[in-house]
């Protein structure tokens, strides 16, 4: 597979685009004075109890506590390690777990999961599953693991060494002794090319020489082999003009199919939901194979658009209604094929065409990052600022 990766970065906002086989496939964005909070530890002292939501508030520096699933062993008063899961938007409160986890090149450390190895379920090859299980069932106690598909044909030695340096790094957060932030997320430019570089092969161009240099030094430290792919782009054309990506594009609510149909798309507080047409689209002679092939290109632009736009929780998708059960199953599997490598549950489709899903979320939304300082949209307008 081709990938490139380029990252844009201005006093005010870090964009970031991923690319693979000429397709654009992820955009991340951040405003620089919102620094995601997600992955950041904390060590914080629960300031109220709600028993019968089981819920706990914990004060970890923040403006409002952050909210916390709670169970017996909790307490008010009590002081504890947590780890942020998600942004606190609008009114609601960043949310945390006790159930920490934290991530390197080659693996992620469960401290509080004794004895415990996943394999990430994208490496396929009995042979490398069983070798990578062999290395670390020998060498881990009283921790869990999870092998990221990233470890796929590395070096033995390359991976115990990521071991050893995510054991020093837990170690010294158990050792810290201050209250609130004790360990720091990767910037987000970092976490990009730890998490989504799927080969040394990737090509990164960076429009920042500082952050050029910052992700060169990362690189030689673990991924050497990546380092003569990355390039700082100092021309004075915009990087994402340069490869034709506009942003505001995937902010609309309208999104034309290329055969005269088009979806709406229209996220509220509780849910998003898409709606399919048919615009112009007349097809030929068959009813039912112009509303299939309407619906069956809506599918697959729904995975790219919601991938894109980074939408997630609760999503209601409304398509044309079929009456083949042959062409409904055809819908369902090129929309789950859509989200293939994603995290997402997709219901049947009901007797009114509607197909319900969930999409976990990663980041904030497209929309939310880009209008969050607003005061008129409070994230949920659409202008690019």
């Amino acid at each position: 597979m081709d990938q490139e990766i380029l990252i844009s970065i201005t006093s005010t906002i870090t964009k970031i685009a991923i690319i693979e086989n000429s397709i654009l496939t992820e955009i991340i964005i951040e405003r620089n004075n919102n620094i995601s909070l997600v992955g950041n530890i904390y060590k914080g002292r629960i300031t109220r109890m709600l028993p019968g939501m089981k819920a706990a508030f914990v004060n970890i520096g923040l403006k409002q506590p952050a909210f916390l699933q709670s169970n017996s062993s909790t307490h008010q008063g009590q002081t504890l390690l947590v780890q942020v899961t998600k942004e606190p938007i609008g009114t609601k409160q960043a949310r945390l777990t006790t159930k920490l986890s934290i991530p390197s090149r080659y693996l992620i450390l469960l401290p509080y999961s004794s004895n415990l190895v996943k394999i990430s379920s994208r490496i396929k090859s009995p042979e490398e599953r069983q070798r990578l299980e062999t290395i670390f069932l020998s060498n881990i106690s009283k921790y869990g693991l999870i092998i990221r598909t990233a470890a796929e044909g590395i070096p033995d030695k390359l991976l115990l060494d990521d071991l050893e340096f995510l054991y020093n790094l837990w170690q010294d957060i158990q050792d810290a002794r201050i209250n609130s932030l004790i360990y720091k997320e990767l910037p987000i430019y970092l976490q990009t090319i730890r998490d989504l570089v799927k080969s040394s092969s990737c090509k990164i161009k960076i429009d920042s020489s500082t952050v050029f240099q910052e992700i060169t030094k990362f690189a030689n430290q673990f991924i050497p082999k990546l380092v003569p792919n990355i390039e700082y782009y100092s021309a004075k054309r915009s990087l994402f003009e340069l490869y034709s990506i506009n942003i505001n594009k995937f902010l609309e609510p309208k999104v034309m199919l290329d055969s005269g149909g088009y979806i709406i798309i229209e996220s509220t507080e509780a849910m998003t939901t898409i709606d399919v047409n048919t615009g112009s689209y007349i097809g030929k002679n068959d009813l039912a194979e112009t509303l299939f092939k309407t619906n069956l290109e809506a599918a697959t632009t729904i995975s790219r658009e919601l991938q894109l736009r980074n939408i997630s929780g609760i999503i209601i998708i409304d398509f044309i209604d079929m009456q083949t059960t042959v062409h409904k199953q055809q819908i369902l599997d090129a929309l789950r094929q859509g989200f293939a490598n994603d995290y997402v549950k997709i219901s049947e489709i009901s007797t009114l065409g509607l197909v319900q899903m969930t999409r976990k979320r990663t980041h904030d939304s497209l929309e939310q990052v880009l209008c969050k300082n607003c005061p008129t949209c409070e994230g949920r307008g659409l202008v690019m600022k």
